[in-house]
């Protein structure tokens, strides 16, 4: 078994605390015993706390059992998945401090109970296993999680952009490569090559390579656009400006080793994002979208050609300014993919504030609903490109109604080539659901020219008739109706007996 010292010491306080109880006995009783303190003998048990041998042996005697069986990290049967929690090394490895949790509460905890917890813990290694979820998958999630819990918001970060952004003079709109890479070869030693893909052509889909031993060198792929360019060198000022140490040295990611390491690489692309789209800017911007009478998707074109902005910069970075500066929190953001000629979408990305909105990841493979703007988008990108048509970029807007939910959306979405992933088109969505407060602040929702339509999650989950865009039968729903009925037929065989 493969623990670190944290976790054995709450295996360890975790079976002095079991055979305590198996003897029944308090813990002055067993400080009696012992010669121990009670308190010392509590923080033990909290997995605080791993005592020297002599004292582990004075406690073995007094649990009536050996020292090494005392210090033995197999664990009985009814404590076993809890074992097996601790040695896939996923609560030491979340970020518990963020919320407020103590991962030693949370053994403690699950040990109250151990014939019903553990069977809900196996209960969840067994999903995880089933689902594939790997470690990675937990990180992300704590990293929604802890997005979600601030709006998307981090007014320490924001602070510190304005206060840079003024002491290297930097401009409000369009900041040059130029200059930041200046900044980074004057001040932080930064020399920059070109990633030679030719060599290595496994490295293509690869944006950037930092190498910090001797000097610190960045590897750019050449193929990269201007706008991507920018953002990851202004990403690389964030790591610096924020004196992080434990980051990603590839982008994007070929492996995320810690939680440590992917938050920090947020907080670096929040201050990229925030230096590039600057808050005040940005809002008197998005202000005058939303007072137009009739949407206008030219418009969402002329903001990401104003900062130099990808599509996925400008919907992060509203995921932040709308619940901020318009109170518009009800809302999500997704990032889907789509390789070349095929009928298939992959949820790469997703952020819901307030609430688990309706359209959100799937692992078990079912087909999102072709409805959705977000694939629409991707269609027409490439039927473009099957006709050779010179528009890469496509924006569209629509006011999507949830079928059997009173839920409704006005959804933004952008579809564009995932460069330098060639034969990939990548679309992001940011949905704000409609409520009374979108209806103030947003003009062309009464536009009659916006699309609406109904929508629902996966075709398996979706009791629309007659869907020419259906791709799987609602499988889901047949199964749920199916046992309705034999709930309806055993209900009426209970009411006709006792009559």
């Amino acid at each position: 078994m493969n623990l670190s010292g944290e976790n054995i010491k709450i295996i360890f306080g975790l079976k002095s605390k079991q055979k305590r109880v198996d003897l029944d006995l308090t813990l002055q009783q067993l400080s009696k015993k012992s010669g121990l303190s009670a308190s010392y003998l509590n923080e033990i048990e909290k997995g605080k706390k791993y005592p020297k041998p002599e004292k582990i042996s004075k406690l073995a005697q007094a649990l009536e059992t050996t020292y090494e069986e005392l210090i033995s990290l197999k664990l009985e049967k009814k404590l076993a998945p809890i074992g097996a929690l601790l040695e896939a090394n996923v609560l030491s490895e979340l970020p518990l401090d963020m919320f407020g949790v103590d991962a030693a509460k949370v053994i403690s905890l699950l040990a109250e109970a151990p014939s019903k917890v553990n069977a809900f813990v196996s209960t969840i290694l067994e999903i995880a296993r089933n689902n594939e979820l790997r470690q990675e998958h937990f990180f992300h999630t704590a990293l929604r999680s802890y997005q979600e819990l601030n709006f998307n918001y981090f007014s320490d970060i924001e602070k510190l952009v304005d206060e840079y952004r003024t002491k290297k003079s930097l401009p409000i709109v369009d900041v040059k490569v130029g200059q930041i890479k200046k900044i980074l070869s004057d001040d932080y030693g930064y020399t920059f090559k070109d990633l030679d893909v030719a060599m290595y052509p496994e490295l293509k889909g690869i944006r950037s390579v930092f190498v910090p031993k001797n000097k610190n060198v960045l590897f750019i792929n050449p193929s990269l656009s201007d706008k991507q360019k920018i953002f990851l060198l202004t990403r690389e000022l964030g790591f610096n400006v924020l004196d992080i140490a434990d980051r990603p040295l590839t982008f994007a990611y070929v492996k995320v080793n810690s939680f440590d390491e992917l938050h920090n690489n947020f907080r670096a692309s929040y201050f990229s994002v925030a230096l590039l789209i600057d808050s005040n800017e940005i809002v008197s911007d998005i202000k005058y979208l939303f007072s137009q009478k009739s949407f206008k998707p030219e418009l969402i074109t002329n903001i990401l050609l104003k900062y130099n902005a990808s599509p996925e910069m400008l919907f992060h970075r509203l995921t932040s300014i709308l619940p901020k500066h318009f109170n518009i929190r009800s809302l999500f953001f997704l990032r889907f993919n789509n390789p070349n000629h095929e009928d298939f979408f992959f949820l790469s990305k997703e952020l819901h504030l307030t609430k688990k909105h309706n359209p959100h990841g799937n692992r078990i493979r079912e087909h999102y609903c072709r409805r959705w703007v977000a694939l629409g988008v991707l269609k027409d990108l490439a039927l473009n490109q099957k006709n050779k048509l010179p528009q890469e970029t496509v924006v569209r807007a629509q006011i999507s109604n949830y079928i059997g939910s009173p839920n409704e959306y006005l959804c933004f979405s952008i579809a564009r080539p995932m460069s330098p992933t060639p034969n990939v088109n990548s679309s992001v969505t940011i949905g704000l659901q409609v409520n009374a407060v979108l209806r103030r602040k947003i003009a062309f929702l009464n536009d009659l020219s916006l699309v609406t339509r109904e929508v629902s999650s996966t075709c398996e989950r979706c009791p629309a008739e007659n869907c020419a865009e259906r791709v799987a039968e609602p499988f889901v729903v047949i199964r749920r109706d199916e046992k309705q009925k034999v709930d309806d037929a055993l209900d009426a065989l209970s009411s006709a007996t006792s009559e």
